[in-house]
């Protein structure tokens, strides 16, 4: 067995509950397996137990084999759209087509203006989900790993195209037949097809086994199956649900199935009215039907349907059409050599003319009393007379007066020669602060492709931190120096 867990309870900290309890599988090469259940039973947890990603409690993991994993929100790099699918492997053109025709990325292609040449922005971020989803899985299937964990790769696209993906990629006819597969899915149409299923609820696996064997027990599958019919009839499903209704049918009765579907009905109807608003329900079922509203197709128009899901897409995509070999993201370059005047006298306006010539006039200030104080000294010690006449008190009162009055302007105009300057910067710093949030915030979503998060994040950071704390104290310095 290439996966094994036995006894497993796992959690996502020494400190945290358990998410998973008490699992025990055993799956064998080269096995489709669908791993199923409602939201927050622990199906992507046991995916992240598998790869070691969660602190194991008690029990043994073990895996044989490269793996290769297809998470729920697709990592994409900031490179072409064939480097993210090649990875750094080398690249064999057959190959490579292959998995691109398979994983329906062709019609992609053919819209964006450079091919599988065009860059890619960070994260992702000129391409749509289903386009992410896609590139993801491509890339995972492009590695040639022995074990594949696709965590609902099919849940961003068309359910055209994601029959089209589990036909050519996933399922018993597609690329990865003789690999190893665990797949996490909400779809149940692909499920009669899947060698195995493990039915999961509140992180314990409640059973497992075959499509029709599950079906036959009655239990926590026809449930989940029920749900989903109930779930696909709300949201508008199509017809392909309906040979699984009919096995429901069949193996659970008519009566009793609609029952079911009644019971499941008022259900979700209480959740929705404990919500409280008509717009969430409207929202959701917008957002889960956005790659289903303009691709309910008859099975014979299946190739044009998978063109048009692609189109639906199509509005998400570049929103600057970069040419092959041209650079969607330039390389960050910083001025070298001196500082242009432009620049100290855009400083200098944040600063303030008021703040600015105050602080020119107060370093002059400064000055004359730290020169007066010296020179008064000069005058007082060359003063023949009194030093004949020390017993002379009103002359001694009057230079003891004159030099403290000097040296008390001299204090407070040090005080006020090193606070305004700093005032001053401090505001130029808030000053431009506020400039580059005002830019950045109304920036077109096209700066937001070309330039990295990081690269705006270092601006906000350190350029503000060297603004705040760096530059009033060089500057005051500087200045002190010059007048000195």
């Amino acid at each position: 067995y290439p996966l094994v867990m036995e006894n497993g309870t796992f959690s996502w900290g020494p400190d945290e509950s358990p998410v998973l309890r008490s699992i025990n599988l055993q799956i064998k090469q080269s096995s489709l397996v669908a791993v199923v259940g409602t939201v927050g039973s622990g199906k992507s947890s046991l995916v992240s137990a598998f790869l070691g990603e969660m602190d194991k409690i008690t029990g043994r993991v073990n895996t044989k084999g490269s793996i290769a994993y297809v998470p729920q929100q697709a990592w994409i790099q900031n490179a072409t759209l064939k480097d993210n699918i090649l990875f750094g492997k080398s690249l064999e053109q057959s190959s490579y087509l292959r998995i691109v025709d398979a994983c329906a990325l062709k019609p992609d292609l053919q819209m964006l203006p450079g091919g599988d040449q065009t860059e890619i922005g960070e994260k992702g971020i000129n391409l749509s989900g289903g386009q992410k989803q896609r590139v993801s899985l491509a890339r995972a299937v492009y590695s040639n790993a022995d074990i594949y964990f696709l965590d609902d790769p099919l849940s961003a696209v068309d359910s055209h195209v994601g029959k089209h993906i589990f036909e050519n990629v996933i399922g018993p006819t597609g690329l990865l037949k003789k690999k190893t597969r665990v797949l996490v899915t909400h779809s149940i149409t692909f499920l009669p097809e899947v060698d195995l299923i493990v039915v999961l609820k509140d992180g314990e696996v409640t059973e497992i086994g075959a499509y029709k064997e599950l079906l036959e027990k009655k239990g926590a599958f026809a449930e989940f199956l029920v749900q989903h019919l109930q779930e696909a009839a709300t949201d508008e499903g199509d017809g392909e649900l309906e040979e699984i209704k009919q096995q429901l049918e069949t193996t659970i009765g008519a009566e009793e199935l609609s029952q079911k579907l009644k019971r499941a009905r008022s259900r979700v109807s209480e959740s929705h009215s404990d919500s409280g608003s008509i717009g969430d329900k409207n929202s959701l079922s917008v957002s889960g039907s956005v790659y289903r509203q303009n691709s309910i197709e008859s099975s014979t128009e299946k190739s044009n349907s998978l063109k048009r899901a692609n189109s639906v897409e199509k509005n998400n995509v570049l929103v600057k059409s970069v040419q092959p070999g041209e650079k969607l993201i330039e390389i960050e370059k910083a001025e070298t050599g001196s500082v242009k005047w432009a620049v100290y006298s855009h400083y200098l306006k944040s600063v303030g003319i008021f703040l600015s010539l105050a602080t020119i006039l107060f370093n002059f200030v400064f000055q004359a009393f730290s020169i007066g104080t010296n020179i008064w000294l000069s005058v007082w010690s060359n003063d023949a007379d009194y030093v004949a006449n020390t017993s002379d008190t009103a002359k001694r009162d009057l230079y003891l007066g004159v030099y403290g009055a000097l040296g008390f302007g001299q204090a407070l105009v040090s005080y006020l020669t090193d606070l305004l300057p700093l005032l001053g910067l401090w505001h130029a710093a808030r000053t431009m602060h506020a400039a580059m949030l005002y830019g950045v915030m109304r920036a077109p979503l096209m700066f937001f492709d070309t330039t990295p998060i990081g690269r705006i994040m270092s601006r906000f950071s350190k350029d503000v931190d060297v603004l705040d704390t760096t530059m009033p104290q060089l500057i005051s310095d500087c200045l002190y120096c010059l007048f000195e």
